[in-house]
């Protein structure tokens, strides 16, 4: 068993709850961490985990600048510019880059690598689990885990259980099969991701997302894409945007989507950008094989 961590989203919530807020008198407030402890809560939040799945094989993913997101649509995560890290946090990512279990590549984000390497794994035959609380994650099928609580609402394919861990707080684990993975995938596409700056498919949100690609045939991926189509075209003519609808869902697609092992060559640090299954050879998935 390996564990895959985001460890940008682990470090982030293991620092963000160390840091202290200290008045210094005369209406001078200032914020700082204890980079030894944040050392040791993070490797103890590993261990435990490592303890959890009965395992000491762990890999790191890291973000890097998310590259070709960005050469495809410039205006991506441009709503974050100016967001504050937590105090610390370019020694600690840094000192923990070191390790030999780092991956990171200016290219991909961290959720990218996840999906690249459990695709590999799982292909391989290999057990793991994804250790990470984005949502996005849910487009990748398999077996999933974040230490904290996640919301999950009960859903064919979908299988989850809560405990509370030693830490006394409600740990999450749950397991997606292809057919849960690939409706993800597609409600991802019409919602977008605002905290991404992707808007998705105007006038859809998340309830509505839900509502059309429950609907699917989700076996039948060249119509599944037809009616994503679809649902853009008439979005766009009620806004009387003459964008042609399959260009901007191929788009909307390609941004949120979780790369598969199969679209990222590690070595030339060169990503497959993803294709409608209407132009391609289809066998009932959406993975591109």
């Amino acid at each position: 068993m390996t564990l895959l961590i985001d460890a940008d989203m682990l470090l982030f919530r293991t620092m963000t709850s160390l840091e202290v807020d200290c008045d210094m008198g005369d209406e001078v407030w200032i914020r700082y961490a204890d980079i030894g402890q944040t050392r040791e809560l993070f490797w103890d939040h590993v261990a435990a985990m490592g303890k959890q799945f009965k395992t000491g094989d762990h890999l790191f993913f890291w973000t890097g600048p998310s590259a070709f997101r960005r050469r495809i649509f410039p205006e991506y995560k441009a709503n974050r510019a100016g967001m504050k890290k937590p105090v610390g946090w370019t020694r600690m990512k840094r000192e923990l880059l070191e390790e030999e279990t780092s991956y990171l590549h200016d290219e991909i984000e961290a959720d990218d690598w996840l999906g690249i390497f459990s695709t590999a794994l799982t292909d391989a035959n290999e057990k793991h689990v994804i250790v990470s609380g984005d949502k996005d994650l849910d487009q990748i099928p398999g077996e999933h885990h974040w230490p904290w609580g996640v919301k999950k609402e009960e859903s064919p394919g979908l299988a989850v259980t809560q405990w509370l861990a030693d830490s006394d707080q409600i740990a999450t684990s749950w397991t997606t099969d292809a057919h849960y993975s690939d409706r993800k995938f597609y409600e991802q596409i019409l919602e977008g991701d605002s905290v991404d700056n992707i808007s998705g498919c105007p006038g859809i949100g998340k309830v509505n997302a839900k509502r059309i690609v429950d609907k699917l045939d989700i076996a039948q991926p060249v119509e599944c894409w037809e009616e994503i189509v679809q649902q853009f075209a008439k979005a766009l003519a009620k806004k009387e945007d003459k964008r042609c609808p399959e260009e901007v869902a191929t788009l909307q697609a390609r941004l949120v989507r979780i790369l598969r092992a199969a679209e990222y060559d590690v070595t030339t640090r060169t990503v497959e950008l993803w294709t409608p299954p209407t132009l391609k050879s289809v066998n009932g998935s959406l993975v591109n094989d």
